[in-house]
């Protein structure tokens, strides 16, 4: 690996080796061609930290969600620093990645791409789905290049949070063949204004959104999201009957209620309405969100055959519950399965981590998710058929 490609992954290489800033280094590398004086919409209110050298773009947030991009001279032509370093609040922005993407030339592997070769709609990108509602909720989409063999993972993430610190994950899924949606459900993220009973455009509060929020969060935006599913799969883009719900923190509660929910629309002959969960996976799990029990979850006979994948910090707050409720279904599927335990995998790594951090933080985590994920659920096998839908 070259020293620049160390650089740019976040690695040392030496007494010349860049300090990389905490926070995670960017993306792709840049060029200024063809984007002087554009303006490209980025959709994160994040102040951005950054510095270019010798022929790449600086970019400039502003709360206007915008990002001016122009040519920056050279700091010092002897550098071969060849990357552009980015710190958000938190973690990466995903929607800072779906703005470049299409733009970003990898240098590393030579030449671009001649244009027309590649289809569009494989192309990660921003989108908006409208609930019956009324709110816009926004979401950052990777297909798959598997199509109709991909698994799909829908990312539910936990209250107070957002999609886009899920970018490694994501990602990494996506390198292995998923297909992965990552919906800011309301009053988070993207997704925080509504247009109140006068008209007027007012923005979440998410420390007072009550259960009935949730409550709509489970039966609007998620089923929203399966929707936006439902469409990709119909044009043959992924497979839905081979979805897996991520939950994280309170997302657990959401994801999981809403994986019962969908396992309560049975088949009517030939037309398939649910059932297309097939895994789950828990990141520091809640017990409840705004009064939204996990419980009835954890006592679902259809979700109990489900595999299922509890991950938490052992210290962490979620840590003792997220033990609890591995053995309270290591238990059930014992008696489901008269002696045998099948589809539960648990990971409590010690640490007192959780959430982002903890997937993002701790080594172990995502290449678990993704053998798991990868493991139970081929959207290519006969066990989980592509199926057209109505």
């Amino acid at each position: 690996m070259s020293r620049s490609a160390k650089r740019f992954l976040g690695q040392s290489s030496g007494e010349d080796a860049e300090p990389v800033l905490p926070a995670r280094p960017l993306i792709r590398l840049l060029s200024t061609e063809g984007f002087e004086g554009e303006r490209l919409p980025v959709g994160v209110d994040d102040f951005i930290y950054r510095k270019a050298l010798s022929g790449y773009v600086v970019m400039r947030a502003s709360r206007k969600n915008m990002i001016a991009v122009s040519p920056e001279k050279p700091w010092n032509e002897q550098r071969r620093l060849e990357a552009l370093l980015v710190s958000l609040r938190g973690l990466f922005s995903f929607a800072l990645l779906v703005a470049l993407l299409g733009s970003a030339s990898v240098f590393a592997q030579g030449a671009a791409k001649k244009k027309g070769d590649e289809d569009p709609r494989l192309e990660p990108r921003t989108v908006t789905l409208q609930t019956k509602d009324g709110m816009e909720i926004r979401a950052f989409y990777f297909p798959s290049d598997q199509k109709k063999s991909a698994t799909t993972v829908l990312l539910v993430h936990q209250l107070k949070g957002q999609a886009s610190p899920y970018y490694k994950l994501v990602t990494a899924l996506n390198k292995a063949g998923c297909a992965v949606l990552a919906p800011d459900y309301r009053g988070h993220g993207g997704s925080r204004e509504y247009i109140n009973a006068r008209g007027d455009k007012e923005e979440f509060d998410p420390d007072k959104m009550s259960k009935r929020d949730l409550e709509a969060v489970i039966a609007l935006d998620l089923e929203k999201a399966k929707g936006f599913l439902k469409e990709e799969n119909n044009d043959g883009y992924l497979n839905l009957n081979a979805l897996v719900v991520i939950g994280i923190g309170e997302g657990c509660v959401l994801a999981d209620l809403w994986a019962m929910r969908d396992w309560g629309f049975p088949s009517i002959g030939s037309v398939k309405q649910g059932q297309d969960v097939k895994a789950i996976v828990l990141v520091s799990p809640e017990k409840q969100a705004k009064g939204l029990p996990l419980e009835p979850a954890l006592n679902d006979n259809n979700l109990l055959r489900l595999p299922t994948l509890i991950i938490a910090g052992s210290s962490s707050p979620q840590g003792s519950d997220a033990r609890k409720m591995a053995s309270r279904l290591e238990a059930r599927k014992k008696r489901f399965g008269r002696g045998e335990v099948d589809g539960l995998t648990s990971l409590f790594p010690k640490t007192g981590l959780s959430h982002d951090a903890l997937v993002n933080e701790v080594e172990t985590v995502i290449p678990e998710i993704v053998k798991f994920i990868t493991t139970e659920v081929k959207g290519g096998d006969r066990k989980n058929p592509w199926v057209e839908r109505n």
